[in-house]
């Protein structure tokens, strides 16, 4: 549906992938989406988010906690945030490596950029990806011939239908 980055100022990768769980649901909350499925390949993240009770937050991470959990919670939409090992979040790892500038603003994509097109379509087909989390050149070659005949014409180079 859409895809976005930011470059993040954190002192853990705990504390960059959970600052993208908060975006990831902000971002979904504005778009309008009440029904929200949030994956992350930090289980550490989503146990605390799941998990943890804080009543007031005592530093900056449980305060973006408690916003996840305020977001989780909401009576006005459906909202799950679930683990999914690295291979499953290969998309969003190759987005997370595309510098958008050198701010620290959010760039929300409506399309892909064309360097994802590949690994969009490895992942649409279901396509194993390593866990190093790189195409061979066998499936890249693949991927193109796929790419090349068209396949599949309504998904590749956009997030919204």
């Amino acid at each position: 549906m859409f895809g976005f980055s930011s470059r993040i100022q954190s002192g853990s990768s705990f504390e960059a992938e959970l600052v993208a769980v908060r975006e990831a649901l902000k971002v979904a909350w504005d778009k309008g989406l009440r029904s929200v499925i949030v994956e992350s390949d930090s289980e550490s993240v989503v146990n605390r988010i799941r998990n943890q009770i804080i009543r007031q937050p005592k530093n900056k991470l449980e305060a973006i906690i408690m916003e996840c959990q305020g977001y989780v919670i909401s009576p006005d939409w459906s909202c799950v945030i679930q683990h999914t090992y690295r291979e499953g979040n290969f998309a969003a790892d190759a987005l997370t490596k595309e510098l958008v500038s050198e701010s620290f603003e959010l760039h929300v994509w409506k399309h892909p950029p064309e360097s994802l097109s590949l690994i969009l379509l490895a992942d649409m087909i279901g396509m194993e990806v390593p866990r190093h989390g790189a195409l061979n050149q066998n499936q890249i070659a693949q991927l193109k011939v796929l790419e090349s005949s068209g396949f599949p014409p309504s998904f590749l180079g956009r997030f919204e239908n």
